[in-house]
């Protein structure tokens, strides 16, 4: 698996996706990614396949514990229909995500139900 992410401007591009374990992908989600509107993180699969998830808000200031909020969007981008699977995911949703990745796979089917969107 390859990732690749963006922190309010540092960041590893898709393009040049660095190769990860499962560990090493938790860690980046956890330490790298801060939990600032516009900040993503992304994995690419072995068959070109990509899961990302992208935060659409900030996490408040005076939030201790922030797995309970629903302001990741999890997206499966598809190209070739010009358009993406998603929904929105709460930032504790994030890890079990990562883990299913790892386990089956960047298959959209396995996510639950989602919603395409043209672009």
């Amino acid at each position: 698996m390859r990732a690749y992410w963006n922190d309010s401007g540092r960041e590893v591009t898709s393009d040049m996706a660095e190769e990860v374990n499962l560990h090493e992908a938790r860690l980046i989600w956890s330490d790298e990614v801060r939990g600032v509107r516009g900040n993503f993180f992304g994995l690419i699969d072995d068959q070109d396949r990509t899961i990302q998830f992208y935060f659409e808000a900030s996490i408040p200031d005076d939030v201790d514990d922030a797995r309970h909020l629903r302001i990741v969007l999890m997206d499966f981008p598809h190209p070739e229909q010009r358009g993406s699977y998603s929904r929105r995911a709460t930032i504790g949703e994030v890890d079990a995500m990562i883990e299913m990745a790892f386990q089956v796979g960047i298959d959209f089917r396995h996510f639950g139900e989602l919603t395409f969107s043209s672009w």
